[in-house]
């Protein structure tokens, strides 16, 4: 059985995880629990399949995909230190190989290393798909009037799509906005840094990173 499967369908994973949604919702964030985690990984599948990655390697990118959040069951600060703690007891309780154990911790531990290049593609494509998951079902607030700005921009995303073109060698994330909701300039605002933090993992993977929004190209 593949790592990924091993994790995505354990009882003890899926606690940390409504855990972690849990603390994020009282903090009045948006979702980061299993929905969350669930879409990484299908964003990471596509990216590393799109550019011919090999199975094992996608396999241990998805796995870290879908626990990189796992610390926020412990607290949101520091949460990708604590959930690489947290992720390497759990992986060896499933046995899996401490090779690729040691692997998809460090991918973990480093994913909001912002300010540094990727440690990895296999890092960089976790990156991607995280900080691209901008989208409306994350909303956990139903009251628009309780919205903040991260909810405002969240709900203002109608469509959201991450195309790679392998053969161009750039990585395309087509947005389509409710400027009746949020503003574009609102948008970069809250998630400039998000951007430049995805041209830096697009770049390790050897491809550009463009960004349209309503079908205007803004990078």
């Amino acid at each position: 059985m593949k790592y990924f499967d091993l994790v995505s369908n354990n009882e003890e994973v899926k606690i940390y995880l409504i855990q972690s949604d849990k603390n994020f919702k009282s903090l009045g964030y948006t979702e980061q629990g299993l929905l969350h985690a669930k879409h990484t990984a299908e964003l990471i599948d596509k990216i590393l399949k799109s550019l011919e990655f090999k199975e094992q390697d996608i396999d241990i990118a998805k796995t870290a995909g879908f626990l990189h959040d796992i610390g926020c069951a412990v607290a949101y600060p520091e949460h990708s230190r604590s959930g690489a703690i947290i992720s390497k007891k759990l992986l060896h309780k499933l046995n899996i190989p401490i090779k690729a154990t040691i692997n998809i911790a460090s991918i973990i531990g480093s994913h909001e290393d912002i300010d540094m290049i990727p440690i990895s593609d296999l890092a960089a494509a976790v990156m991607i798909a995280d900080k691209t998951d901008v989208r409306r079902e994350r909303v956990i607030k139903t009251d628009f009037k309780l919205f903040d700005q991260h909810d405002r921009v969240h709900y203002a995303v109608v469509k959201n799509s991450l195309n790679i073109l392998k053969n161009e060698r750039k990585i395309k994330l087509q947005l389509v906005i409710d400027t009746d909701i949020c503003s574009v300039l609102e948008y970069f605002d809250l998630f400039f840094s998000r951007i430049e933090f995805c041209k830096k993992a697009a770049g390790k993977l050897g491809l550009s990173f463009e960004l349209y929004i309503n079908d205007v190209k803004y990078l």
